[in-house]
């Protein structure tokens, strides 16, 4: 190991982040490759030796069925209540286990190929910057949900007559949207969520955010990963859809507008959540401290915060001339 990689995993040892060890029953929450349950390397399907229990068990994740027809409100739009999770399986994956990609990823670019952000060339070095090290991200619009490409947790929808809740676990965050067809606010305060207002396209929620805290980065928009996140301009205008085209499928569509970032609007594929299974999937607590030890990174010589530092701008900076298609 190098002494930057040393140092590092001894900084990382003491970032504490305390997090359900149950997010359902039998569900463990592993740290690797980023994220609870991160993505390890996938060499194949998970299998079992005979008479070894895989803990979770995660040999038997499978495809969830579309199930029952999408449920409804008693004014006629879908019902988006529920808990989902970004994946195809109705319930949070480890990414530490080798799950077969199509039941991990939210959507096939093969199918609905996804085209990545298109930054300004004079915005690269203003915008795009990863998450420091040791800090927690908070929640916001959009990153609190498409932040769960890695994080893999989950997020619940609470609909009621004239509003939705959108509640997520970690960055804990609660987005409290009208539906009432009223209009954004002349002067909206900024803030991480942003002034979202909604509205109903015929099946489909629409959420239309505006006032989103220049602070706040957006994290896997685009390529997933805190290492691709990019700050914004006050011009953001970020527009959600939401549809439900089953019970057990809600599906869920970006479009980000930047003309001070981005040379086009970046448009997402229509990413897959699935309602989650079990009964006793239940809402738990999940906090990032911060870095509990601030000292141990104070006291790293110069030379190695400067390494690392730049290494995080130099991958930034490498995914922003990348062009093509995919994450």
């Amino acid at each position: 190991m190098t002494r930057l990689g040393l140092a590092l995993a001894v900084v990382a040892s003491v970032c504490i982040i305390t997090a359900p060890v149950v997010a359902q029953r039998g569900d463990g929450v592993a740290q690797r490759g980023g994220g609870r349950g991160g993505r390890g390397a996938d060499t194949g399907p998970l299998t079992a030796k005979p008479g070894v229990k895989i803990a979770g068990d995660f040999d038997k994740v499978k495809i969830l069925e579309p199930g029952a027809a999408t449920p409804r409100t008693r004014d006629g739009h879908p019902d988006l209540s529920g808990r989902y999770y970004p994946n195809h399986a109705g319930r949070m994956l480890q990414g530490a286990y080798r799950i077969p990609e199509p039941i991990m990823r939210q959507f096939d670019p093969e199918k609905t190929p996804q085209e990545n952000p298109v930054f300004r060339p004079d915005a690269v070095e203003k915008y795009q910057h990863p998450t420091p090290y040791g800090t927690c991200p908070p929640g916001g619009t959009p990153t609190s949900i498409t932040t769960q490409a890695t994080e893999h947790g989950p997020l619940e929808i609470v609909q009621v007559p004239g509003r939705v809740w959108l509640l997520t676990e970690f960055p804990q965050t609660i987005r409290m949207v009208p539906t009432d067809g009223r209009p954004h606010p002349p002067d909206p305060d900024t803030s991480f969520n942003g002034d979202s207002v909604g509205r109903w396209e015929g099946d489909t929620l629409v959420i239309d955010t505006v006032a989103i805290d220049t602070r706040m980065r957006n994290i896997s928009v685009g390529r997933t990963g805190d290492a691709n996140a990019w700050l914004h301009s006050e011009k953001e205008h970020v527009i959600e859809r939401f549809s439900r085209p089953s019970k057990n499928y809600l599906m869920y569509q970006l479009t980000v507008e930047d003309p001070e970032v981005l040379v086009k609007p970046f448009v997402s594929a229509p990413h897959a959540w699935t309602l989650a299974q079990d009964p006793n999937d239940v809402w738990t607590e999940y906090i990032c401290s911060a870095n509990e030890e601030p000292d141990v990174y104070k006291n790293l010589d110069q030379k190695t915060k400067e390494e690392y530092e730049k290494s995080g701008r130099d991958a930034a900076t490498q995914s922003g001339r990348q062009g093509g298609r995919g994450r």
